[in-house]
């Protein structure tokens, strides 16, 4: 009777396992070592079962003597060549693991240099903007003196005021540069329409922006990337295409933010540019990919350029 209860158990767990390596077929796409070993727990079910037989008890008859022991062969051929292809996904994972190590590296080294452009835009913005306008007002107060007539005073003091006022407009516009204000207060429709108003009269470029996002927020990264994208898309080709047309699509769909942005400049080789991790190009991909996005750009020389970028709001 106990050595019964054992069999009824045995078969249980054997089914068990089974089931548990079969659930695992997806998680190991299918993987031949696997579904080797998932078929002996199978045998091994069935197996179990035959044990079950009344006629076991008393004795076995010649055709399921044989039938126990091909399946034990079986059972145990199909156990030895999984345990052989095994090592197939240890290496597997092993590939995976390096494929892993070298992606964190390339984030890591995209992140550096991410934040080294900031630095250098930012130094340049510092030296190029308040440097020589501080150099100027220190000048013009070494130029205050009492023997200076007062009109010589007052005219030191208009340009004076002149250079101050210069100065906080240049403060102004390097905050807003670092962290834009009217993205943190506004949302990301009113930051792309201030940048491109901005741009406009400096540029003399025809700028058309479209978008159905309207006032709606969302949460901070996914407005800080997707207007990062676009001041980049907009410097890109500002400095290299010599376009005269932009056309910016901003769209909402499902919780999901598409942007299509195209010029009519003289485009570029996409896989060169990529190559050589100019135009910003590794930068976008890093700023979509850490918030579940992505950017595909389009582009011939000649031919001007189109780049569709997308990034998940949830």
């Amino acid at each position: 009777m106990v050595t019964q209860i054992v069999v009824y158990l045995s078969l249980l767990l054997q089914i068990v396992a089974m089931g548990f390596a079969i659930s695992l077929f997806k998680r190991t796409k299918f993987n031949a070592a696997w579904i080797l070993i998932s078929t002996g727990f199978f045998l091994m079910a069935i197996y179990r079962a035959i044990e079950l037989v009344p006629s076991m008890h008393r004795g076995e008859s010649e055709e399921l003597y044989q039938t126990k022991v091909w399946l034990s062969f079986v059972i145990s051929l199909a156990f030895a060549i999984g345990a052989f292809y095994i090592r197939k996904v240890f290496q597997f994972l092993r590939r995976l693991d390096g494929i892993r190590s070298e992606t964190e590296k390339r984030v890591l080294s995209a992140v550096i240099r991410t934040e080294e452009q900031e630095r250098q835009r930012f130094a340049k913005e510092l030296h190029d903007g308040l440097g020589p306008l501080l150099s100027v007002i220190k000048m013009l107060l070494s130029g205050f003196d009492q023997s200076n007539t007062p009109e010589v005073n007052e005219k030191i003091k208009v340009n004076l005021k002149q250079a101050v006022d210069e100065a906080i407009v240049g403060v102004r516009e390097i905050s807003a540069n670092i962290s834009p204000h009217i993205l943190n207060n506004f949302g990301l429709k009113d930051a792309v329409g201030s940048f491109i108003k901005k741009l406009r009269p400096a540029e003399g470029i025809e700028i058309t922006f479209e978008t159905n996002v309207e006032n709606r927020r969302f949460a901070y990264n996914v407005e800080v990337i997707m207007y990062r994208v676009v001041c980049e898309l907009l410097n890109n080709t500002l400095r290299h295409a010599e376009a005269s047309k932009i056309s910016i699509d901003l769209q909402l769909q499902n919780d999901i933010l598409y942007l299509e942005y195209e010029d009519n400049g003289m485009g570029f080789d996409v896989k060169l540019a990529e190559s050589d991790g100019g135009m910003g190009l590794s930068n976008m991909q890093y700023r979509l990919n850490s918030g579940n996005g992505d950017i595909k750009i389009l582009s011939e020389r000649g031919k001007g350029m189109i780049a569709r970028a997308f990034i998940k709001c949830k």
